[in-house]
């Protein structure tokens, strides 16, 4: 047996002699304490970052519990460590419980060279017998090895900062541009038929444009003075079509020369008969939407006959 084996034997037994010795008193302890354990990693290398996790099983007896209030809590515990988390996992039994306690440290700090860290001991506190017993953990010690060789610190250089990797961009700005002179497209194209094509309209249809007015007077409300200046835009068109002023007493030469309109001839001549009362005869308009209807499906007729012509 080499001299490596017969010391296993000898550090197993040292430990629990520590743990017989920190657990106090003796009498106390069987009392509450059926098991306990703890469990820990290897004490050598670690370096900055690294996480150390001990975990300690304890089987506690009626009526003792653990009070979780004495755990230690997330935070710096020395130059080197610091308590990353504290975990109690529970499991009841019959006649007590047990408690698997973890306790995890990272280490955030780095030696030049090799060097020996202790972990100090823990101690937390079960309750509800007649005296609170103070449980455990011993001090662990483990070794932290720097980064770099220590040979190499005083002359170490830092490298130059690594160069951002290239995206490729070529598709995406292809579909930017494509997107972009869509858009554009788009709002050129609303812009065109709300303001450019209705002007372009009253100037080749002349209907089309007192359309626009009437519909515009409809939305306002329905009184006499609208209806008066739906009868004025509707005898612009016919006069611009006409090219000269259309009375009542010509609108039969109108229909001769413009002889699409000939469709039309009884809604004219009541169109114009209605405006010789209001204009001339000081006829009352009631203060209604339907003779501003009837005027726009008029004019929407004669918008198709000169659309049909053109």
């Amino acid at each position: 047996m080499s001299k490596a084996d017969r010391r296993r034997p000898l550090a197993r037994t040292g430990t629990w002699a520590i743990l017989a010795f920190c657990i106090a008193p003796a009498a106390a302890f069987a009392q509450a304490i059926s098991d306990i354990r703890i469990v820990t990693p290897r004490n050598y290398g670690y370096t900055i970052g690294d996480r150390i996790r001990h975990e300690m099983h304890l089987s506690l007896e009626d009526p003792y519990r653990l009070d979780t209030a004495t755990l230690p809590k997330p935070g710096r515990l020395n130059r080197w460590l610091e308590f990353s988390q504290t975990e109690v996992r529970v499991e009841n039994r019959n006649r007590g419980a047990s408690y698997r306690i973890i306790v995890d440290y990272q280490i955030f700090n780095a030696p030049k060279s090799l060097s020996s860290v202790t972990i100090p001991q823990l101690e937390f506190l079960t309750a509800g017998g007649a005296n609170a017993i103070p449980v455990f953990i011993p001090e662990w010690t483990f070794t932290i090895g720097p980064i770099t060789s220590s040979a190499d610190n005083d002359n170490l250089s830092l490298r130059m900062d690594r160069a951002p990797r290239s995206i490729p961009v070529f598709g995406r700005s292809i579909r930017l541009i494509l997107a972009t002179l869509l858009l554009s497209g788009l709002l050129l194209y609303i812009v065109y038929r709300r303001y450019l094509l209705p002007r372009l309209e009253r100037r080749r249809y002349p209907f089309s444009g007192a359309l626009v007015e009437l519909r515009r007077l409809q939305r306002l409300d329905s009184k006499p003075e609208n209806y008066r200046l739906g009868l004025q835009a509707f005898h612009a068109a016919v006069n611009v079509t006409a090219g000269q002023v259309v009375f009542a007493g010509n609108l039969q030469k109108f229909l001769s020369t413009n002889s699409r309109f000939a469709a039309l001839k009884t809604e004219l001549a009541e169109v114009y008969a209605r405006s010789q009362d209001v204009f001339f005869n000081n006829a009352e308009v009631a203060e209604s939407g339907t003779p501003l209807q009837e005027l726009i499906d008029i004019c929407r007729q004669c918008r198709a006959l000169e659309r049909a012509a053109a």
